[in-house]
């Protein structure tokens, strides 16, 4: 197959959208298919990975600082992207790039699939600097989807001013984001939190819950032991994790509090939070605060492929986050063979309460307290940890890629069919 992928997010940025679809990239080649991604220009120097990435030029930080707004000429862009003959489109991000995706596949009667990664529904709340792209959303679905007027109408309609921002905010982006997905083939949820959402909004294109996939991330005893040295971590220091974006939304306060409870407990235990965001200063004062500053360390960005030693580093992973829709660091730790505490407990297949770890309130206290069973019974560690490696392992990057490529099969297949079936006579 002739795969297109469209994201406004992907490598060299940081993220789950990116990491996700160079996994995918990578399984597909693997199995004998062509995959060009199409992508914005990088704001920094990069060696591209693949000689079929097609960039457009990007403005960075038009809506917020870690974003690329792409800017290109439509007609020179389409005719880029004819020229690949693309089997399928799929496209990750309902945004520029994503949504020249979109128009391109219905123009050309393309067979056409999104994922839906990003809960913008929630994101919105955390960040209304977004508000004009989710109106341009609205508005340009009804063109991208070929509506009529009475589509545009509705369009203008849904981003009539209300007094209540967020809300108004969250109606614009269920009113376009379902309107682009009910023009798709397939929409692949990744997880059961996005299908309920994206059933709940009304839509009508078959929704397939499929996870990005995650290999394990290989490390050493030397590497491990290194990283502890660095940041001062005892061998026998009992250590709590969080790797991610150090955003306002993933609800990291009610992590750090959690984590002044435990060491009224604990008093040698450590709390490590690896990633960067403009959110980490605000952290820093709230870690102050609260009197914990010798106790929660904070490591900056590492690269992807040193994280290994992070996860070997830890006795247990902490996932606060209620608005992800996946968590692929969440699979990271599961393969790392840690047990883990999460609180939205629909955004992964991969842990399993009492099994592998335990979910929590969304309170620091609840929080706390599933911290403390797993940290003070070292046997629970073992075992909840040897679970995690099995569960993980049923979603590793090559099986996932496997599921992809057989829907785009029979996605391809079926719109064949349909573009084949003579077209209905009007009584």
């Amino acid at each position: 197959m002739n795969i297109g992928l469209f994201s406004d997010s992907y490598l060299p940025s940081l993220d789950g959208i990116s990491y996700s679809i160079e996994a995918f990239r990578v399984e597909l080649e693997k199995r004998g298919h062509t995959v060009t991604v199409f992508a914005p220009s990088p704001s920094i120097r990069y060696k591209e990975k693949s000689p079929n990435i097609v960039r457009f030029p990007a403005v960075k930080g038009l809506f917020y600082d870690d974003y690329l707004t792409s800017m290109f000429f439509p007609p020179e862009a389409l005719l880029r992207i004819k020229r690949k003959k693309l089997d399928i489109v799929h496209f990750h991000t309902p945004s520029q790039i994503g949504l020249l995706g979109a128009y391109y596949a219905l123009r050309s009667h393309t067979p056409l699939i999104s994922t839906y990664h990003t809960d913008l529904y929630e994101y919105v709340s955390h960040y209304p600097q977004v508000l004009p792209g989710t109106i341009a959303l609205s508005l340009m679905s009804p063109m991208i989807t070929g509506g009529g007027l009475s589509d545009f109408r509705k369009a203008i309609s849904s981003i009539k001013p209300e007094r209540n921002i967020d809300k108004w905010n969250k109606k614009i982006v269920m009113r376009g984001i379902t309107a682009l997905h009910n023009r798709c083939d397939y929409v692949i949820a990744p997880s059961r939190k996005i299908r309920t959402q994206l059933e709940g909004w009304g839509t009508t294109a078959p929704i397939r819950i499929l996870p990005s996939g995650v290999d394990p991330i290989p490390t050493t005893a030397r590497a491990t032991s290194l990283f502890r040295s660095k940041w001062g971590l005892n061998p026998d220091q009992p250590v709590i994790l969080f790797v991610g974006r150090l955003g306002k939304e993933k609800n990291i306060e009610l992590l750090i509090e959690a984590y002044g409870q435990v060491r009224k407990q604990l008093p040698e235990a450590k709390l490590v939070i690896v990633g960067r965001h403009e959110h980490q200063k605000a952290l820093q004062a709230y870690s102050t605060k609260h009197n914990l500053d010798d106790g929660v360390i904070f490591t900056g960005h590492i690269e992807h492929d040193r994280l290994g030693a992070a996860y070997a580093s830890a006795n247990v992973f902490a996932f606060p986050s209620r608005t992800d829709t996946q968590g692929l660091v969440l699979h990271e730790a599961a393969n790392a063979g840690l047990p883990i505490v999460m609180i939205d407990k629909e955004i992964t297949e991969v842990v399993h309460d009492k099994q592998n770890g335990l979910f929590a309130r969304n309170s620091a206290g609840d929080m706390a307290r599933k911290l403390l069973i797993i940290l003070k019974d070292s046997e629970k560690q073992q075992r909840y940890g040897a679970a995690s490696r099995q569960f993980a392992a049923e979603y590793s990057a090559s099986h996932q890629a496997k599921l992809l490529e057989e829907l785009y099969q029979k996605t391809i297949t079926s719109h064949r069919r349909a573009a084949e079936m003579p077209p209905a006579v009007k009584p």
